[in-house]
This record gives structure tokens, C-alpha cells and sequence, in this order.
């Protein structure tokens, strides 16, 4: 097995603090409540989601000026703060600001690690790095949730922000020990708000850009959409008990693990184009077929769950090379690029987490109907990226 380099590694780590920030404190939930006296705590987690969906479009151009490395240092710098406010947080309110605080931070992170591997990689070469990426990041939730009980039962839940406050401080030592700048001088962006304006305009008009970028959008909102109607569908549907459901959510992050090997296995023979054209359609296809199934029949949960991660386990083969694909044309603003990718798939994701609450009635076959729509989309958006992309190659 080939050796993955040093900085890739890094790269990782950055990119798993948001799984890892957003899973480890879900155990300590009832105890937040009780230490404040209120409910409401579902809103810390919002608010780190909302926090990271509107720095990503800062950090895009800042890095694009300043290089990678000055932005991180920031970027991990005020994470690191935002955890320890958390630690000390006296009400719900101060709680749900720092989250806010570290979420401006941690997603300097996935921004900019975006942009090392576009940087650093051509195409072929990046598809493969973030396989190995998405292979990093899901050891997030599988290990963050458990390590997060444990340290809730031992410790209390403001233990769980002292931990996320040193994994910062780490990764700040890391960044200066391990990276290098990977930005070339060359390729400096004024940063001036009608160059960045601009520059995102720009990357609007790029239809190929775009397409890919939705296809990865909608594959991930599916998974979102998953993740967010999942505990009262299947907990109603199955009687699972918190334990048994805890156990199935952890299994997704096997799923990725698996599509990220499987990519990397497919990208010896294909290039990350031809992958894509062999897989895109798979999400769309299982989705169909879990969503008839949940209309006419009781799925038993074996099936259920095996439809579901294979689902999961499409996805995680198409979003890789979607990521490479977007970035490839655009390397003097790949952290603009990387930014502007980022925010359209958080916001999509969003959008199918409102979806599910809105239309969520404790069915399987509306949570299947959701991510089947969500495929759709992806299969569609891919279609319009492809004749772009060849109107191009044609020109």
C-alpha cells in the first residue's frame, strides 16, 4: 500500500475537526441542559452548522492573497478559542456563541485543505487524495461519538471542549512543523472586495464548475437528509433503542471508508472523469429501489440498512472525484474555488435538513422519497457539468 505523505495526513486531520467537533459533545446533551437548566441545545449545534456555511466564503480569497499557511494559523488559533469559551460557557446563550467562534475557526480547515491538494495535485493525483481524505474523515464519527461518551461519563461534558481545544493547539503545531506553502508566489489575488466579488461571479458563470460542484452538493444532502430523519424514522419504524441506533449511525463511517478504497482501486485503470460517468448513476438507481421498497412493503431492517450503506458507499465514490474535477481549471483561485464549492453544498445540505423537517412524518418511505430526490439532482447537475465540460473540450 502506498505511504501517504505527511502533509496529505495533515490535511486530514484539518478536514475531520468539523465531524469530530459536531460528534463528540452529542453525549454530553442531556447533561448541558441539566448543568443550565433550559432546553434548547440543539440550537449550539445550529449554530455551529450556520457558522461554518458562511466563513467558508472568507477564507476562499484570503487564502488566495495570503498563501495557505497564514490563514490556518488563524483559522485554528480562534478554533481553539471558540472550544475553551465552550469549556467555560456559564449559560446556553455563551455556549451558542463560542460554538459559533469555533465553528469561524474550524472551517479555515476543509476550506483551505481543498486548496493544498488542488495545489499540490493534478487531477488524477487529487482524486486520489481526497479518497484518502474521505477515508481520514470518516473515522470521525465512528471514534468521536464513543471517545466522546467516555469522556462525558468520566469527565462532564465540558471535558469533551477541553479535548477539542488541544486537538486545535496540535494541529496549530503540526501546521508549522509539517506544511509547507503550497499557494506559488505567481499566483497572488488581490484582495479587494470587487476582485473577490469578481472572482466569485466568475466562478458562477464557469457551468462545468458548478455542476460538479451540485453533484457533490446533492450527493452529501442526501446523506444529510439521512442523517437528520433517521432517528425518529428508524427508532418508530424498528423500536431501536439508543444503543442499536448509535451502532447503525457508526456504521456509515465504515461506508465511507470503503468507498474511499474502492475509488482509490478504481482511479489505477480509470481517471476521475471516466469514474464519475461509471458511478454517478448508482445513488439514483438504489434510491428508486429503497424508495418502491418502503412503499409497498415492511423492509426488514437487514435489507434496510444494506440499502442504505450502499447508498452511502455510492456517494462516497462520486464525491472525491467531483472535488478534483471542480478545482482542476481553477488553480491561481483554488481557495476561492474551494470556498464557493463549499458553501453551495452546505447550503444544499441545509436545504435538505429543512426539507426533512418539514415533510418528515416518521416514514421510511418519505426519508427514502427525500434522498431519492436529492440522487436526482446529482444525476442531473452531473449531466450538466458533462456537456459543459465537453462544449469546453470542443472549443
Amino acid at each position: 500500500m502506498q505511504r501517504v505523505p505527511k502533509w496529505l495526513l495533515l490535511v486530514g486531520a484539518m478536514t475531520a475537526i468539523g465531524p469530530v467537533s459536531i460528534d463528540m459533545y452529542l453525549p454530553g446533551f442531556p447533561s448541558i441542559e441539566r448543568d443550565f437548566a433550559t432546553g434548547g441545545v440543539e440550537t449550539t449545534m445550529a449554530a455551529y452548522l450556520v457558522g461554518i456555511a458562511l466563513s467558508q466564503l472568507f477564507y476562499g480569497p484570503i487564502s488566495d492573497r495570503f498563501g495557505r499557511k497564514r490563514p490556518l494559523y488563524a483559522g485554528f488559533l480562534l478554533y481553539t478559542i471558540g472550544a475553551t469559551g465552550c469549556a467555560l460557557a456559564a449559560s446556553m446563550p455563551m455556549l451558542t456563541f463560542m460554538r459559533v467562534v469555533q465553528a469561524l475557526g474550524g472551517s479555515a480547515g476543509f476550506v483551505i485543505g481543498r486548496a493544498i491538494v488542488r495545489d499540490s495535485c493534478e487531477p488524477y493525483e487529487a482524486a486520489r487524495a481526497f479518497s484518502t481524505l474521505m477515508m481520514i474523515v470518516a473515522l470521525g464519527p465512528v471514534i468521536a461519538p464513543a471517545v466522546g461518551g467516555v469522556i462525558v461519563a468520566s469527565f462532564g461534558w465540558r471535558a469533551t471542549f477541553v479535548v477539542q481545544a488541544l486537538i486545535g493547539l496540535s494541529v496549530l503545531y503540526a501546521i508549522h512543523r509539517v506544511l509547507d506553502e503550497t499557494r506559488p508566489e505567481s499566483d497572488i489575488v488581490p484582495l479587494r472586495l470587487g476582485t473577490v466579488i469578481r472572482g466569485y461571479l466568475r466562478l458562477f458563470a464557469d457551468r462545468a464548475f458548478v455542476g460538479y460542484s451540485l453533484v457533490g452538493g446533492f450527493g452529501m444532502g442526501a446523506l444529510f437528509a439521512y442523517v437528520t430523519g433517521a432517528p425518529t424514522a428508524l427508532t418508530q419504524t424498528y423500536e431501536l433503542s439508543p444503543r442499536e441506533f448509535g451502532a447503525l449511525i457508526g456504521l456509515n463511517g465504515f461506508a465511507f471508508m470503503t468507498a474511499s478504497r474502492l475509488n482509490i482501486l478504481a482511479l489505477r485503470k480509470l481517471t476521475p472523469g471516466q469514474a464519475l460517468a461509471r458511478y454517478v448513476w448508482v445513488p439514483a438507481i438504489l434510491g428508486v429501489v429503497l424508495m418502491m421498497l418502503t412503499m409497498i412493503w415492511q423492509v426488514p431492517l437487514w435489507l434496510f440498512v444494506a440499502l442504505q450503506l450502499s447508498f452511502f458507499v455510492s456517494v462516497g465514490r462520486v464525491t472525491p472525484n467531483v472535488a478534483a474535477l471542480a478545482l482542476a481549471p481553477h488553480g491561481r483561485d483554488a481557495g476561492s474555488a474551494s470556498a464557493l464549492m463549499g458553501a453551495l453544498q452546505s447550503a444544499i445540505s441545509t436545504a435538505m435538513g429543512f426539507a426533512v423537517a418539514v415533510f418528515n412524518d416518521e416514514r421510511l418511505f418519505t426519508l427514502a422519497a427525500i434522498m431519492t430526490i436529492a440522487a436526482g439532482c446529482a444525476l442531473l447537475s452531473y449531466m450538466l457539468a458533462w456537456h459543459e465540460a465537453g462544449a469546453t473540450r470542443n472549443e
